[in-house]
């Protein structure tokens, strides 16, 4: 896709961080306010009418401003949007840190805190969007991102994620999100979704942080949604032992097949996770930097001053300063 280095006069193309089915995302520079930004262009499904387009664009439009009026700090802030030779793209910011994948990947599998840490700022987002009758329809590891400070950020609410008061159903643009590995049952069966349907893939993302492994897995993808619908997940005291009875229960009503199964919303999950949440920390420890991104640091440290990793503390210290 054709866009040219710099879109509207004012963001340079710097690099590509992202595709899928719904678009590409860019990694750019706002050069009227010196900042990096993420800027996301949507795909246009190829045999479209002239009205098809028309229609597309109006409902790209209605639904990104209603993305911009999220407002919570577990969400990238959406800056922009816009039309550049013909593809619609639009401008959030750009959160720097490490995704759930690759802190799994890394670390094995999460310790019991770090799980509920991580798992109750996903709680706390949903909570605020699903009020707001959005549904992410695909939360996934790729898709929450743990900052060095330990803030968790959801992305990728994008434009497809809306319900529509006029016929209470999803509005869509593009392909159908969704990753199998997080997918329920209900997007399987390209049935009628909600809010619980984004509580199901929370419900993957608590059992993939606890074990290391995702509930359903097969050599062949293509078996993966009779597992999905068929198949009830492995208890994950079976796979860890250490796992407390109670936040076994939780995971396994989060993957029930049925959705009126599964806590009535996102509060609830919030509030069966916070038991193991760390204990808040010596104040003092809040002015110690650090090198490793720690989920845990929200809830030790809340609202910490001069919460920055290890090596911007050092470029801050005076000549002479002992650290």
């Amino acid at each position: 896709m054709d866009i040219g280095p710099v879109i509207a006069k004012r963001y340079r193309i710097k690099q590509e961080i992202g595709s899928g089915g719904m678009g590409v995302v860019w990694l750019a520079h706002d050069e009227h306010l010196g900042r990096d930004v993420a800027l996301k262009t949507m795909n246009v499904a190829p045999g479209l009418t002239e009205n098809q387009r028309a229609r597309d664009a109006e409902r790209f439009q209605r639904e990104a401003r209603a993305a911009a009026r999220l407002d919570h700090a577990g969400i990238a802030t959406v800056y922009d949007l816009g039309e550049e030779k013909g593809t619609r793209y639009l401008v959030m910011q750009y959160v720097t840190g490490i995704d759930l994948d690759d802190r799994i990947a890394e670390q094995e599998r999460l310790t019991i805190a770090e799980t509920a840490s991580v798992g109750v700022q996903i709680a706390s987002v949903l909570g605020s969007v699903h009020a707001r009758d959005v549904v992410h329809r695909d939360l996934k590891g790729r898709n929450v991102i743990i900052r060095t400070d330990g803030v968790v950020k959801v992305l990728d609410f994008g434009v497809a994620a809306f319900l529509d008061p006029d016929t209470a159903r999803l509005t869509t643009t593009g392909e159908r999100p969704g990753s199998l590995e997080c997918m329920a049952p209900e997007q399987v069966k390209c049935t009628q979704v909600d809010h619980r349907t984004d509580l199901y893939a929370l419900g993957c993302l608590l059992h993939k942080m606890l074990v290391g492994e995702p509930v359903f897995e097969h050599r062949s993808e293509l078996m993966l949604p009779g597992l999905i619908l068929d198949q009830p997940p492995t208890p994950l005291r079976e796979l860890r032992p250490d796992t407390p009875s109670d936040l076994e229960i939780l995971v396994l009503q989060l993957l029930s097949k049925n959705p009126r199964d599964r806590p009535a919303h996102a509060g609830e999950v919030w509030q069966r996770l916070a038991p193991w949440l760390p204990p808040r920390g010596d104040p003092a420890a809040a002015l110690t930097p650090w090198a490793e991104v720690d989920p845990l640091r929200p809830f030790r440290h809340p609202m910490g001053p001069d919460a920055r990793p290890v090596r911007a503390w050092a470029n801050t210290r005076r000549p002479g300063q002992r650290g």
